[in-house]
């Protein structure tokens, strides 16, 4: 079973994924039986989880507010 984040094509996950992979943030694994491709996070991409989880949290606590429109320029 294929598996993929909802709301993205097969085709951007892929080029997202490919430069993570040449970032060194994640890597890619092909696991031969079942045939398969798996990714994780480098050692280095794990630096980033504490950052990512502190945004993800700030986002859900503000993701009701309401944004103010720019007033148009004079």
């Amino acid at each position: 079973m294929r598996r993929r984040p909802e709301g993205i094509s097969s085709k951007v996950l892929a080029d997202k994924l490919r430069q993570l992979e040449s970032e060194g943030l994640v890597e890619r694994v092909i696991v031969e039986r079942p045939l398969a491709v798996t990714y994780g996070l480098t050692e280095v991409g794990r630096t980033l989880l504490g950052s990512l989880t502190a945004l993800r949290v700030w986002a859900e606590a503000h993701c009701d507010a309401e944004v103010p429109t720019p007033s148009p320029a004079a």
